[in-house]
């Protein structure tokens, strides 16, 4: 399963949509409005929280680290937390 594919399942669990646009950026939508933005980049994952100005990146992600992610709970024990540009 790839990663994209992961993250859909969580998303349509919690109710929620996602945009996988051409560059490969997948966007989650909830309650209608851009939620959460995340990109690949040289085999780490920017996790960019669109509703308030926080960033992250992982090295990893699993189940239990996307359910994280979309319900805004994401820490710096999962991810490193860098300044939001």
């Amino acid at each position: 399963m790839s990663i994209v594919d992961l993250i859909e399942r969580v998303a349509k669990r919690k109710g929620m949509r996602i945009n996988k646009l051409p560059n490969g950026v997948v966007i989650i939508i909830k309650d209608d409005y851009a939620y959460v933005q995340i990109t690949v980049v040289r085999d780490v994952y920017y996790i960019r929280y669109l509703t308030k100005n926080e960033a992250y990146i992982a090295e990893k992600l699993n189940e239990r680290i996307v359910e994280k992610i979309l319900d805004g709970e994401l820490t710096e024990r999962e991810a490193l937390k860098i300044p939001d540009v």
